[in-house]
């Protein structure tokens, strides 16, 4: 951390008072990161405060409430038939046809289907208008987690243009958006919204805590590991740190497969000598759960992943704590050695880890740096977009089905693959028999569980700050929080 930025962040949390926010005034959000701007989904990718805004002035055909509980959107009512191929939408005309909708959702789905989300799409093989009141989404396989994927605020359908949530912008998107209620009549079993308008900030965690701590926001979202550091030296009440319960992929994907890190052996030691607990201490991070493996446990088609094989070696030891992580320290250094041995290296070329420019981020490689080198693995830090061994990822699940988790590991994400976890996957996602897929999955599982191509720290860390009188606040294990729910009486 440099003295430039120290001097930065302690002049950003020393900004005076003003305008404090009263408790019947108006609801100011800050959004960390750039400020908002109007993005079509179909287009281009949203940015945290895009997402916010976007997601309070439109929808799709379902939505999240505060809980990350799926509601109506455009869809006032759907169903979905016993074999998961077809799901029928019935829409509030009011708000759009279903050519319209239709239409919609077919450039989204060509927007997506390249990315992340692209597994859980590929299978939708047609959207009818059937009515000028129902479409339906035809599936060639089930996806148990189309309704999450279409809830979230990347899937809102702008109509001509235009979003038709339950909010609108009230003059320029920009540094400081203001968005009120539309006024237009609540759907079936929604809550009446009240007539505060939000102003929505997009801005640097520093100047966001600032502005939270001196009682002018009574939110802010879009917290992580990077910018957690921010929330302790503002020395704020641990009542206002909400945290997420959200899975996902948190730890180092192999991006070169280096002399070194080609050998399985080694890519677990550096697994087994990680002490995750102590990381967690270094950032401060409340609610820290530590990973073990790809996947987390509790998946709905995954219950209980493959525990890996270093990680089954040192439950056997019996040993606890701190006893324990010196056992996996041992092996890992006993492993190194005997790799350096065998192939005549005096020393082993520093790892590439290509990292985020943050404080968090500095937090942790000084961690890595400090474990690994006791093990006699050098290491470096470079920027995410330069040439690396070794990627970290920080990615929030966007529903508990194992595909996903997965697909990042697949042979077309990296150079450390199997071929035989490809075509398990493949076959599981293209079959439409339930049993059939639980099995290929857990194959697929199975075949990357032994080639490592993942070092797994922790579950990714996602906070918020929210002020006592926000009571439409709830943390969720989406990390997903709409704006709406906040003005809600």
């Amino acid at each position: 951390m440099t003295i430039r930025l120290i001097l930065t962040t302690l002049l950003a949390l020393a900004l005076p008072a003003c305008n404090r926010a009263a408790d019947d005034g108006p609801v100011i959000v800050s959004v960390i990161g750039a400020e908002a701007q109007w993005r079509d989904p179909a287009q281009k990718a949203l940015r945290p405060a895009d997402a916010a805004l976007l997601g309070a002035v439109a929808q799709g055909l379902v939505r999240f409430d505060a809980a990350s509980q799926i509601g109506p959107g455009l869809a006032i009512r759907w169903a979905i038939s016993d074999d998961g191929l077809y799901y029928t939408f019935r829409l509030d005309r009011d708000l759009a046809d279903a050519e319209s909708v239709a239409e919609g959702l077919r450039r989204l789905l060509r927007r997506h289907r390249d990315g992340p989300m692209g597994p859980k799409l590929d299978a939708v093989r047609d959207i009818v208008a059937v009515t000028p009141e129902v479409i339906e989404l035809r599936l060639s396989a089930p996806r148990p987690d189309l309704l999450a994927i279409l809830a979230q605020p990347g899937f809102s359908l702008l109509i001509r243009g235009k979003g038709t949530g339950p909010m609108s912008v009230d003059g320029k998107i920009g540094r400081l958006t203001k968005v009120v209620a539309r006024g237009q009549k609540p759907l079936e079993g929604e809550p009446v919204v009240a007539r505060r308008p939000i102003f929505l900030r997009g801005e640097r965690a520093a100047l966001a805590i600032a502005r939270f701590r001196d009682g002018d926001s009574a939110l802010v979202l879009g917290g992580g590991f990077d910018d957690l550091p921010y929330v302790k030296l503002a020395a704020l009440g641990v009542e206002t740190l909400q945290v997420d319960p959200v899975n996902g992929l948190f730890g180092f994907r192999i991006a070169q497969a280096t002399p070194f890190l080609s050998v399985v052996e080694n890519r677990q030691a550096l697994a087994m000598a990680i002490d995750r607990d102590a990381i967690g201490d270094a950032l401060a991070a409340p609610a820290w759960r530590s990973a073990l493996a790809i996947l987390p446990p509790g998946l709905s088609d995954l219950p209980q992943p493959t525990r890996p094989f270093w990680a089954q070696a040192l439950a056997n030891v019996r040993r606890e704590g701190r006893a324990s992580q010196a056992s996996g320290a041992g092996s890992a250094r006993l492993i190194v050695a005997q790799w350096r041995a065998k192939h005549g290296a005096g020393k082993i070329a520093p790892l590439r880890l290509a990292m985020p420019d943050g404080v968090g981020s500095a937090i942790l490689f000084a961690a890595i740096r400090r474990q690994w080198a006791a093990i006699g693995v050098p290491v470096t830090r470079v920027r995410l977009r330069d040439p690396a061994d070794l990627r970290l990822i920080d990615e929030v699940a966007p529903s508990d089905q194992a595909d996903w988790y997965l697909r990042h590991f697949l042979c077309d994400q990296g150079p450390l693959c199997s071929e035989a976890a490809d075509a398990a996957f493949t076959g599981a996602l293209s079959t439409p028999v339930p049993a059939e897929r639980a099995q290929l999955i857990a194959e697929a599982e199975q075949y990357l569980a032994t080639i490592a191509p993942f070092i797994p720290i922790a579950q990714p860390v996602r906070w918020s700050l929210v002020s006592p009188q926000r009571s439409g606040f709830k943390a969720n294990m989406r990390g997903i929080h709409p704006l709406p729910p906040l003005i809600e009486q």
